[in-house]
């Protein structure tokens, strides 16, 4: 029996044949049959691809073509993939990979599919996550400062917060910003101990994450403390921040900033205390006094919010 037709296009079986005949296949080579429109062609490239990665002889990017044909439209192809990774769990993924895994993890594609993609992305995770770690150890800050961003992107919070006592400002202010973007219970003692930090930039930052979490009840105490700070930048900060508290918390330390000597700090208060001046007595009294205030700008903020 022939082993192709007397058609141009050979058959299923003929074309299987020659794809194993190929010799160190390039992806270019192997695209045709894996776009081939019989799933049993696609599925014997699948099987060449994985003997490549597992023999260490694999064309540059074979693990992200492999991901791909997670989303193959016929079950076979994609359970010879799913297979093949499964062994697979060191294979190098890029971006494009990523790419793959993640539409193959998204709840409408099956199960088989769906296990896979979503234990390869964890170790990705896992190993990536380790790899930042390791980042926070080198002597230079600004790699430090890369590494916290990497963790908060992979959403390490516990790693992040081990970053709170770096000696460098630069890194200890980027694990504040990367804290409020992480937005979990577990970043609060991070911030509690950076809400105290030495350094005031530090401490600014520190209460920008507050606020950008809405002022939680475990962190506004150390806000309110702020408000008398030495520096007036943070006492600022401290009286922009508690426009996100409750009014039982903020008020009081809200109308005591309308007396602060810098007059940013002042405004500042305006700004956070106009919120409850149609519903709050404390706060329209203290606004209406304010009126007073010897800076004409502040006046004038002051006029707008009872307004």
């Amino acid at each position: 029996m022939p082993l192709t037709s007397d058609s141009a296009t050979p058959g299923p079986l003929a074309r299987v044949l020659e794809l194993h005949r190929l010799d160190r296949p390039t992806l270019a080579d192997l695209d045709p049959y894996l776009r081939d429109g019989e799933a049993a062609v696609r599925a014997a490239a699948v099987a060449v691809l994985a003997r490549l990665l597992r023999d260490g002889l694999a064309p540059r990017g074979a693990a992200d073509t492999l991901a791909w044909t997670l989303a193959d439209p016929d079950e076979r192809v994609r359970s010879a993939a799913a297979d093949a990774l499964d062994d697979l769990p060191e294979a190098v993924l890029g971006t494009d990979g990523v790419e793959a895994l993640l539409l193959a993890s998204a709840p409408d594609r099956d199960g088989r599919v769906r296990r896979t993609a979503s234990a390869l992305l964890d170790a990705l995770v896992r190993a990536a996550t380790e790899l930042y770690a390791q980042g926070l150890q080198e002597d230079e800050p600004h790699i430090r400062v890369q590494a916290v961003l990497g963790l908060v992107a992979l959403h390490a919070a516990a790693e992040v917060a081990e970053a709170a006592d770096d000696p460098a400002r630069e890194v200890r202010v980027a694990v504040a910003g990367g804290l409020a973007r992480l937005a979990q219970g577990s970043a609060f003692s991070a911030l509690d101990h950076l809400l105290a930090d030495h350094d005031p930039v530090v401490r600014m930052a520190a209460i920008d994450a507050v606020a950008e979490l809405g002022a939680p009840e475990p962190l506004v105490g150390r806000v309110v403390t702020a408000t008398a700070h030495t520096s007036w930048q943070v006492r600022r900060r401290a009286a922009i921040a508690l426009a996100f508290a409750e009014p039982d918390v903020a008020v009081q330390p809200l109308v005591r900033a309308l007396r602060d000597r810098i007059v940013d700090v002042r405004r500042a208060a305006v700004q956070s205390l106009e919120q409850w001046a149609p519903t709050n007595p404390e706060v329209l009294t203290a606004l209406t006094e304010a009126l007073a205030d010897p800076d004409p700008g502040v006046r004038t903020q002051v006029r707008w919010a009872l307004s």
